[in-house]
């Protein structure tokens, strides 16, 4: 008897879905269970713009940060200035947590009770939040925890987070898919582009990360060719045969590799272009 009182909220939740036709599907899917090991994708069409806020508040939390205004870097460990740190060691001195700046662009690598996350700027538009859960839980409480801490840094101002969630296929171990046609870039590059945490993998592949930008080649279609002016680059090097070393945000590669007057995107050679 006592069986059968226990079944009943169940079997009534269960027929009233039912009577309601796609209700169900929602009860379902809506909340659905992230795994332990795999990768999820949120978009977030926004994040707060105010950077210096985000910034206190990351130190406030212990977060080493790295702040990039044009060519210039300057670093705090928490509440510390790093007067040592430079781009050349910041790998070995900033420990994690991290928050990336640079300009009016973001990118923070944190971890909670539940997964550890990447919210950075995303290619297709606004920014994206890259989650690798540790325990395998609801996206709900998942979320819920991310959405809290984000909204304690000042990066959000709701932290409620939406349940929209995307299971990467990019992942680290898989083969990547080809650049799409047209986009003239490295298929390296385009890994990192894609894949879960740019941090991990860069070093992996020799790639040189400059906070959220990565040092490549842009092979000119001619000497004289012009980019266009929207790339956000940093030009360190040119050479009279057309080819330029530049900092580039990662988010951005695909479209500095579209660009009518680039040939080829690549990593530089080592050594020199």
């Amino acid at each position: 008897m006592l069986r059968i009182f226990i079944l009943v909220p169940w079997v009534t939740a269960l027929l009233l879905a039912l009577f309601q036709g796609r209700e169900l599907e929602t009860m379902i899917v809506g909340d659905q269970i992230l795994l332990a090991g795999k990768f999820y994708r949120v978009a977030l069409s926004r994040i707060e713009s105010d950077m210096e806020k985000i910034i206190e508040a990351a130190r406030q939390a212990g977060f080493s940060v790295r702040i990039a205004r044009g060519t210039t870097v300057k670093y705090f460990l928490g509440m510390q200035p790093c007067l040592d740190c430079t781009p050349e060691n910041e790998r070995e001195r900033l420990v994690f947590p991290h928050l990336f700046v640079d300009g009016e662009l973001l990118w923070l690598r944190a971890e909670g009770l539940l997964s550890r996350y990447n919210l950075r700027p995303s290619p297709r538009e606004g920014y994206e939040l890259i989650v690798a859960p540790t325990t395998t839980a609801s996206a709900s409480a998942i979320l819920d925890e991310i959405g809290r801490r984000l909204a304690k840094l000042s990066v959000v101002s709701d932290p409620v987070l939406p349940l929209l969630v995307e299971e990467l296929t990019v992942v680290p171990g898989v083969k990547p898919p080809k650049p799409p046609e047209g986009v003239r870039l490295d298929p390296v590059l385009y890994a990192l582009m894609l894949m879960p945490d740019w941090y991990e993998f860069a070093p992996q592949q020799r790639l040189e990360l400059w906070g959220l930008r990565v040092r490549v080649i842009v092979e000119l279609i001619s000497p004289e060719a012009q980019l266009a002016p929207n790339h956000n680059i940093l030009v360190e090097a040119r050479s009279p045969s057309g080819l330029l070393r530049v900092l580039v945000p990662i988010h951005q590669l695909v479209r500095l590799a579209s660009d009518p007057a680039v040939k080829f995107v690549r990593p530089p050679y080592q050594p020199g272009l």
